[in-house]
């Protein structure tokens, strides 16, 4: 960009600046007295004046003895790219911890990783339908049918327990125990407790 290719609209920041300092070039402005002269935010005066630092319209300079930068009337030349690294306008906002879009050249986003194809799924082949001669499987008469496994009354060894009374049994019947003691408990008001000591199931009558 050249002042050639760039004229500011007139009567705005930019060309309110540059007549300014046309009228007084030993004069210099801050984005703070830019900002009270042209009545607009601080904030955009850098962004608004950065095309005529670059068609070399204004000079941007940062103010050692205040850390400010500073603009003075340009010398119609475009602004070198070639500045050393770490001076001029982001040099100044690199040490001020704040970004600008302005002049700085586009970043291409970063390539996300490709993703990770997950493996293909493993179909299994359908089972074979099942298939039998029907006419072959013997019909069986009379054959009873067994009745369930009775559960094994513990009543009569409960009963012999007198309150201080202990007995052991193997943890196999842990289970059948746990069962028996608590419809002895609700049947007959008797506080009874057990314990798993190793391979055993102690109970003991309580009250």
């Amino acid at each position: 960009m050249t002042s050639a290719t760039y004229t500011p609209r007139s009567g705005s920041v930019v060309s309110r600046v540059i007549e300014f300092l046309e009228a007084n070039p030993d004069e210099q402005l801050d984005a703070d007295l830019i900002s009270a002269k042209c009545e607009c935010d601080r904030r955009n005066v850098h962004t608004l004046l950065g095309p005529a630092v670059q068609a070399g319209l204004l000079r941007r300079t940062e103010d050692m003895p205040t850390g400010e930068l500073v603009y003075t009337i340009g010398t119609g030349k475009p602004a070198s790219e070639g500045s050393p690294a770490g001076s001029g306008f982001h040099g100044w906002l690199d040490r001020k911890g704040q970004q600008s879009e302005e002049g700085r050249p586009k970043r291409s986003p970063a390539t996300p990783a490709p993703a990770t194809a997950a493996p293909p799924a493993v179909r299994r082949p359908p089972a074979a339908p099942f298939r039998i001669d029907l006419s072959a499987i013997r019909v069986d008469k009379d054959v009873p049918l067994p009745g369930r496994r009775p559960a094994m009354d513990w009543t009569p060894l409960l009963d012999r327990l007198e309150v201080g009374d202990s007995f052991t049994v193997p943890y196999a019947a842990r289970s059948s125990i746990s069962s028996a003691l608590k419809a002895y408990k609700d049947e007959t008001q008797k506080v009874l407790a057990s314990r798993t000591l190793g391979s055993e199931i102690r109970v003991w009558r309580t009250k």
